[in-house]
């Protein structure tokens, strides 16, 4: 509750600065303002353990020899989104909602799991599945409480959109400008669903939480921060959060781009997160500093992207997850692609990329990227025997990955908004490394059906 009310008051800080420094938002309406979106989303997700079982669904019914070795569902998602205007005032009042229905177009209990369907208690997954909510929120000059199910876009507390359908939080969200280059924000949330949920009050859980031998779930979290865009090239973000009674954790980060000549520059892109254990440890000692650094070399239609990663600490570098725990974007790390985040305990990892606009070569609409990353030196051996941790990696763990992907948009025209994206991952693991052999294909078509 101290944490509710240290935010609230920021909040209310930063509304009046934002009053005197930036002119407050002209409402014309409630209705006059309201914007409504439907959205389509198909979605083809393939996961191949290689040398291992999957144990979702009903393979977990099954003895481990009987299992199979791989995951594939296709599924359907329909989203609905309203986000009304403000009533005119001093203090305008509003309203944004949602539906979302997602449905399942081939799967089965065998092949189950990949975070797009919710699987009943018999290990079949559901046929089709939907949440539906919203939050009321208040603008003041520029200051707005949001209070409700939301998405969040913070990086200590992400809701994830890598699925058919988006992961949710409950709770309380207050942002402001305080000037237009200084954005701030803070939450205080003690619910969250998952994208394959259909509850609204889901866990708060970590994605490499839920995967320790005892469960593992947070009653709520805390978090204040923001953006300041310095120059045109110079841009820095900070945010502090607590998860209670398992960690305080912070963040940095950092973008700076350096012209060189026309159409061509250097950016480079600092992230760090500190990792502190808190309240009554349920997570266990955790001690964790995560750093990544990327150096891209941009041209007019195409860039180079070299990048470091490195995890310090006997713990493995651990985000915040929507309900089912399946997928987040609660990291924001160079390394963290594809199919792994590269954040194993005292893990060093390096990355190359490669990315290009097809528009250069006739073809509008097209880009491509490819990418190649190697981490080493992971030792879970350091991890104490109370940690949620224990037991998850090896001495020395050793893997790499390699992705491929290819996207489409349609910019303009009756089809205008039309966007596919295919990927694949290869990725190969020793036996000390928590991600072992995995073959990944996705593939997603979105089409924005209509807009009001």
């Amino acid at each position: 509750m101290n944490n509710l009310k240290h935010v609230c008051r920021v909040g209310l800080l930063a509304g009046s600065l934002s009053d005197w420094a930036v002119a407050a938002p002209q409402e014309t309406g409630f209705l006059e303002d309201s914007d409504i979106s439907l959205r389509t989303r198909t979605y083809y997700f393939n996961r191949d353990y290689r040398d291992q079982s999957n144990n979702a669904g009903r393979n977990r019914f099954k003895p481990k020899e009987a299992r199979n070795g791989y995951r594939e569902e296709l599924t359907q998602g329909l989203t609905l989104r309203l986000a009304s205007g403000y009533t005119q005032g001093t203090v305008g009042f509003g309203l944004d909602a949602h539906a979302m229905v997602g449905q399942q177009l081939d799967s089965g209990g065998g092949r189950t799991g990949t975070g797009n369907l919710p699987v009943g208690d018999d290990g079949h997954p559901d046929s089709h599945y939907g949440k539906f909510g919203g939050a009321l929120k208040i603008r003041s000059g520029g200051t707005q409480f949001k209070y409700g199910q939301m998405t969040t876009s913070a990086p200590v507390f992400a809701a994830v959109s890598n699925r058919t359908l988006t992961g949710m939080a409950y709770g309380l969200h207050i942002e402001s400008p305080i000037t237009d280059d200084l954005q701030v924000e803070g939450g205080h949330f003690t619910a969250a669903s998952g994208p394959s949920e259909s509850k609204v009050h889901g866990k708060i859980t970590t994605v490499y939480g839920k995967l320790g031998r005892r469960s593992a779930q947070i009653d709520s979290v805390d978090y204040l921060g923001g953006a300041w865009k310095v120059t045109d090239d110079l841009s820095l973000s900070a945010y502090s959060s607590r998860f209670e009674d398992v960690w305080r954790q912070y963040y940095l980060g950092a973008s700076y781009r350096l012209p060189l000549a026309p159409k061509q520059a250097l950016r480079a892109d600092m992230n760090a997160y500190r990792t502190l254990d808190t309240g009554s440890r349920d997570f266990g000692g955790i001690d964790n500093l995560a750093a990544s650094l990327a150096l891209t070399y941009e041209r007019e239609f195409d860039s180079m992207t070299a990048a470091f990663q490195h995890v310090r600490g006997n713990q493995p570098f651990d985000y915040m997850a929507f309900g089912d725990g399946r997928s987040s974007a609660s990291i924001v790390l160079a390394n963290s692609v594809g199919y792994s985040d590269f954040n194993g305990p005292g893990e060093r990892s390096w990355q190359l990329r490669y990315d290009l606009d097809l528009a250069g070569i006739g073809f509008n609409g097209f880009s491509l990227h490819t990418l190649h990353a190697q981490g080493y030196g992971s030792d879970g051996s350091k991890t104490a025997a109370n940690s949620i941790y224990a037991g998850l990696y090896g001495r020395d763990g050793r893997h790499w990955e390699t992705d491929l992907g290819l996207a489409y948009r349609i910019k303009d025209g009756p089809m205008a908004g039309l966007a596919l994206r295919t990927s694949q991952a290869w990725h190969r693991g020793n036996r000390d490394y928590l991600d072992r052999n995995v073959d990944e294909t996705r593939l997603t078509i979105d089409y924005p059906l209509a807009n009001w």
